[in-house]
């Protein structure tokens, strides 16, 4: 035995040795786990954003094509066909292949590296072959019952690279006839949705790349309501063609050079006995599964609930702004006023308690005018808590402990101007204020004039009791 035919008998027992492996592969493991996804997918036959998805890779490592077991190697050859005329392939592909799912679509990203890009084969007529173009294939069996043969829960979606696809589907009336070997039906009205690249140049002899093919395919449209636990069975294949089709006329001639293969390392697609199990994994959150009335609904009760809190939080500033506020003097009774500017409080027969309680409070404010006084330190020094001093300036002058220091300090500051004992930065810091820019500003907002036109005021009340 020559060294020839040692290495053609040592090829084929290690192509059937991967055959068989790969066909177990199919029998008796657990489904393959496709990943639920919360991102959003975009089907523009990019690959990039499918990093942390589920991938498998699969390689062309065919010697030659193998049909599945006990079938005839692609029904459309007759059993006298020779298979050895057969083209090889000039490379060999390798395919990666991402999936995930939402609740609205079954998703696949294939990046087939492939150094011979080809697609000469029209999509025309009413089964168009374009599987004789590179290429991918996914078959579907959505209600995971299929034995030997596609039913009409069956679905063949294909896409080539160029952009062109196509949908079969398992016909009811095919498979009760003993000649189909695979009954589908093309022309299927069934929308999806996919997305086609490819680095390098089509139909020519110039090296090239790759491509990418993504797709989306609808729950709705294959009859499905997705859900964590969903299971079907699948196939998915690389439709690989190395060399031109000028001049090739017959469709078996062109069939020479069309070089299929599986993510099991077969090469007749159609028998869903081959087809692995997968399995729908992860969960959706609860906003994913909203459906558009509950959605509706949630959004209606979360606005109208941001509306309602939104008015509360509105009215309440403006209450707490408004008891935060410095009044002025228009706005203050005239029996506070004399309190506030400490006219014959010393003769007044007898004090309420909280004018007692003011009084106190207005005596060592007047004593300290000069320090920056706090709230909690008045109310320490004059003997009550702080809850109780806000409690009393709310029911006397509605306001609060701090504007109540301020009111005593521009009333004995107005004094103090009027007299002519300092100009305005001189009277600011008298009297506690570090920003006479401040104290102006508080000083109009309680007056109604600023210190200047105060004094201005104070000078011509002046002039007209001297004229």
């Amino acid at each position: 035995m020559n060294r020839t035919t040692d290495h053609i008998l040592a090829s084929g027992l290690a192509c059937l040795l991967f055959f068989i492996l790969a066909w177990r592969s199919v029998h008796g493991q657990t489904p393959v786990q496709i990943p639920y996804t919360l991102s959003e997918i975009k089907v523009d036959g990019n690959s990039r954003e499918w990093n942390n998805y589920h991938k498998t890779l699969f390689y062309d490592t065919l010697c030659r094509l193998h049909n599945a077991p006990d079938r005839e190697l692609m029904a459309f050859f007759d059993a006298s066909y020779d298979y050895s005329k057969t083209w090889p392939p000039l490379s060999h592909n390798h395919v990666e292949v991402w999936m995930c799912w939402d609740l609205n679509n079954l998703y696949f990203a294939f990046h087939v590296h492939d150094n011979h890009l080809f697609a000469q084969v029209e999509p025309k007529g009413k089964t168009p072959d374009i599987h004789l173009n590179d290429g991918i294939e996914v078959y579907l069996d959505s209600k995971n019952d299929s034995d030997t043969v596609m039913d009409i829960n069956d679905y063949q979606f294909l896409i080539d690279v160029a952009g062109n696809s196509l949908v079969f589907r398992g016909d009811r009336e095919l498979m009760e006839r003993d000649t189909f070997a695979t009954p589908k039906t093309a022309g299927q009205n069934i929308y999806f949705e996919y997305g086609t690249t490819f680095e390098g140049t089509l139909s020519d002899n110039v090296i090239d790349s790759a491509y990418v093919i993504e797709i989306a395919i609808p729950f709705t449209a294959i009859g499905l309501k997705p859900s964590t636990g969903l299971r079907m069975k699948m196939d998915i294949g690389n439709n690989d063609i190395d060399y031109p089709l000028d001049n090739v006329q017959t469709y078996a001639e062109k069939s020479l050079r069309y070089w299929p293969f599986n993510w099991i390392g077969i090469s007749d697609f159609g028998y869903p006995e081959t087809w692995k199990e997968v399995q729908l994994a992860g969960s959706p959150g609860w906003w994913d599964q909203m459906t558009g009335a509950q959605m509706r609904r949630w959004f209606t009760g979360y606005m109208t609930t941001l509306l309602i809190t939104m008015m509360v939080i509105a009215i309440l500033i403006i209450r707490m702004r408004k008891k935060q506020r410095l009044p002025s003097r228009e706005e203050i009774p005239a029996p506070k006023i004399v309190f506030l500017e400490k006219k014959e409080l010393d003769h007044k027969p007898a004090l309420s308690p909280n004018e007692a309680i003011h009084k106190k409070a207005m005596d060592y404010i007047a004593q300290n005018c000069s320090e920056n006084i706090r709230s909690e330190n008045l109310a320490k020094e004059i003997g009550v808590t702080i809850r109780k001093l806000q409690r009393i300036t709310q029911e006397e002058l509605q306001t609060t402990p701090t504007n109540f220091i301020y009111l005593i300090k521009l009333n004995m500051a107005a004094d103090f101007l009027k007299n002519r004992k300092g100009n305005i930065s001189e009277t600011a810091y008298e009297f506690g204020f570090s920003d006479p820019g401040y104290f102006s500003k508080l000083f109009k907002k309680h007056f109604g004039v600023s210190p200047l036109e105060y004094l201005d005021k104070n000078d011509n009340s002046h002039q007209s009791s001297v004229n």
